[in-house]
């Protein structure tokens, strides 16, 4: 009977090692799939995540989570970077807000980006947050101790932990990011510990590599609640007075209300991902040679960048509410990998998106008529624009004979040739 109990342990015990073994297998992976985390990176992280584990028990203790047979009161949902990764976010919010039309869902947010989501329907209450290392490019202003963005998170944290939310969202695979979301003090913390802090939540999902974008990565964390995602509840809804402000600017600008409507965003936040105006207004110059379309230059309010004088190129400056809404009368946008074009994709707007740094597959577009415009020979993507270089060549070699033919494959022969064809809306 002894030896029957040992050999009995001896089986149990195996496959748990292999288990645990795989699952850290399956973990690497993921982290070289979905965040291309460096062994020097993820030594640090866990330096820290050791960190963390010893200070955790010296914090107020966080309430479990409550009865889930009660309604479901409140989610916090922590997105305080950037309006692409805002954008991304989008589908995840539509699917919670099916699941839980109750149930009041608050967004942590950048300042700047507060009124993003106004009117949707999907964010009860929007709270603005100043992030250091989520708001500076820079290293040391991310990390500076004398900046004053770090009063101004311990204010916002202190006065979320007195709510108590019952559940906490973060998609991020971000140790900082979990760090976050739990000093908010949610009861259940739902998130990825493959990036680290897997000790600060309450849910670990297991990440699934072979779905690397980042809307599959937010919409992959609600299996840990039981929700099936639905891919179709996504984009953004706009009122007829949306509509009716682009039709008025329209025709101000004296363009026919049957026009086929070309735009151009040349910019983008962060300079290693902008191709270049001079580029972009050949593109347009092509466009117009071989087309009938109004070509629309969305210039970025507060910048010093000049449209190209042609006839039917016409600059445009607005706000985020007017920039919608002439945007989604356009058929195509023509971008950087930027937040306008995770935009146009939630307004149904095809895009042609000229991609230099970043990895497609992570944070490209997703309609079935966008065309990415890209150089894969670059061993060193993603560099999370920190370029090595003396500057971006994954960018420099991109011609503009390459983008114009993705424009003409976005467009289809039946849009690029004269004449007339392209006037059809």
């Amino acid at each position: 009977m002894k030896r029957d109990l040992t050999a009995t342990e001896e089986k149990r015990s195996v496959p748990f090692a292999t288990r645990r073994s795989v699952t850290s297998q399956n973990e690497a992976v993921a982290r070289a799939t979905l965040l291309h985390m460096t062994p020097r990176k993820w030594r640090l992280v866990c330096v820290f995540e050791a960190l963390l584990r010893f200070l955790k028990p010296l914090m107020p203790l966080i309430p479990p989570p409550e009865d889930p047979s009660k309604p479901l009161g409140s989610i916090l949902v922590v997105e305080y970077w950037n309006l692409g990764d805002l954008a991304v976010l989008v589908p995840f919010l539509r699917n919670l807000r099916q699941r839980f039309p109750k149930t009041i869902i608050s967004l942590l947010v950048r300042p700047e980006l507060a009124h993003f989501l106004d009117g949707q329907g999907i964010v009860d209450e929007f709270i603005p947050v100043r992030v250091p290392w989520g708001r500076h490019f820079s290293r040391w202003r991310k990390y500076n101790p004398f900046s004053l963005d770090w009063i101004s998170l311990l204010r916002t944290i202190l006065a979320l932990r007195k709510r108590q939310f019952e559940w906490g969202f973060s998609g991020r695979m971000d140790v900082r990011d979990n760090l976050v979301l739990w000093l908010c003090g949610a009861r259940r913390r739902i998130g990825y510990s493959i990036g680290g802090g897997g000790c600060l939540l309450t849910d670990q999902v297991p990440p699934d590599a072979s779905r690397p974008h980042r809307v599959d990565v937010w919409l992959h964390l609600l299996q840990a609640v039981n929700v099936l995602p639905d891919p179709k509840l996504d984009g953004l809804r706009l009122t007829n007075a949306h509509h009716a402000h682009a039709r008025s600017f329209l025709l101000a600008q004296g363009i026919p209300p049957d026009s086929f409507l070309i735009g151009v965003h040349p910019g983008a936040r962060i300079a290693t991902r902008r191709w270049g105006d001079q580029h972009f207004a050949e593109v347009a110059r092509r466009v117009l040679e071989k087309t009938d379309a109004y070509v629309l230059w969305f210039l970025e309010p507060g910048t010093s960048g000049q449209a190209p004088q042609m006839d039917r190129c016409h600059a445009t400056s607005f706000g985020f509410v007017s920039f919608l809404s002439v945007l989604s009368y356009c058929r195509l946008l023509i971008c950087n990998d930027s937040g306008p074009m995770h935009l146009a994709n939630l307004l149904g707007v095809p895009v042609v998106a000229v991609f230099g740094p970043a990895r497609p597959e992570w944070l490209g577009p997703r309609g079935p008529h966008d065309r990415v415009v890209i150089r894969p020979e670059f061993s060193c993507r993603p560099c999370f624009d920190y370029c090595i270089f003396d500057q971006p060549y994954c960018l420099r070699t991109i011609s503009t004979d390459e983008v114009y033919s993705a424009v003409e494959g976005a467009l289809g022969s039946a849009y690029t040739e004269k004449p007339g064809s392209a006037s059809v809306r």
